[in-house]
């Protein structure tokens, strides 16, 4: 097989949505501009940062330009992360898209890597590699490794998670599935299910570690309850499916889980609830809640 490195091979379009990560996004850039893979264009959208992270970007122009087959930098105010992918896809020309959150960072070869695997698999619509996880100081906590293709019952049981800083989609596919959501906060869990419902075609994910994702501290019950109302958002768009039941009893042993340690009256009102569906009895989250009643005061 040709040098997948060769300029001839297909524009990969990436792009790098910012919002107040001062501290991380010039090593995600550079850690784009450093890719192995020569043909990508980049856009970056400041999407209305209220901290210097648009004055690093500005720094590092004249170097993408240099660097990167086509190349824009936007600063304007904010309008949500799906209308920024979204203002990304009508800029590109690329066969493949990749999104890196301006706090992530990729391997050098990751981009190698996806494009020869989508190049030798027509009915993967999109791939992954595996990621390392590092904290705010960049240290390494973990590893998040897999090797397996994935089909929308698996994703949408929520079954796998899919490391979106170390992932590659084509791009018309996305396209073709009415591009990003802009009602939606889970934007990476409703197109990976849309681009695999109703077809034949499949994601998967590599072994091989190509990104790292930097984990924040643990989100706040707030957050837990933002969370639950999106991904509840996402599930009514699959209410024809024979799963839809299934998933959102899923969905209400994961919020049974995260009330019980906290909100023990509020939890204990769900699990009402949750004991007279037979779904929950094969959730092993729902039993995890009902220990977390019990033993965390």
């Amino acid at each position: 097989m040709q040098n997948v490195d060769d300029s001839s091979y297909p524009i990969v379009t990436m792009c790098v949505p910012v919002y107040n990560h001062e501290n991380f996004v010039e090593e995600s850039i550079r850690s784009i501009i450093a890719q192995t893979y020569e043909n990508i264009e980049l856009i970056i959208i400041d999407d209305g940062s209220t901290d210097r992270s648009a004055e690093v970007v500005a720094r590092l122009v004249a170097e993408c330009e240099a660097r990167f087959t086509r190349f824009q930098f936007v600063s304007r105010p904010n309008k949500g992360l799906s209308a920024t992918l979204n203002d990304a896809l009508n800029w590109a020309k690329g066969t493949y898209f990749s999104a890196l959150a301006s706090d992530d960072i990729l391997y050098p070869t990751k981009t190698t890597i996806l494009v020869k695997h989508m190049m030798e698999s027509p009915n993967c619509v999109a791939s992954f590699g595996s990621v390392s996880l590092i904290d705010d100081q960049g240290v390494e906590r973990g590893v998040r490794r897999s090797a397996k293709k994935h089909r929308f019952d698996e994703i949408f049981l929520l079954k796998t998670e899919l490391p979106a800083p170390a992932s590659m989609v084509v791009l018309q596919a996305i396209i073709d599935a009415g591009s990003y959501n802009p009602e939606v906060k889970i934007e990476d869990w409703d197109m990976w299910m849309r681009l695999t419902k109703g077809n034949n075609k499949f994601v998967e994910v590599l072994p091989d570690i190509l990104a790292k994702y930097r984990m924040h501290p643990a989100n706040t019950m707030k957050q837990h309850d933002l969370v639950h109302k999106g991904l509840l958002l996402i599930v009514e768009q699959h209410q024809d499916h024979p799963l839809y039941d299934r998933v959102v009893c899923i969905l209400n042993c994961v919020r049974f889980r995260n009330l019980a340690a906290t909100r023990k009256m509020e939890a204990l009102g769900l699990l009402g609830k949750l004991l007279i569906s037979p779904y929950s009895y094969r959730e092993v989250r729902m039993y995890q809640g009902i220990l977390h009643l019990l033993i965390k005061w």
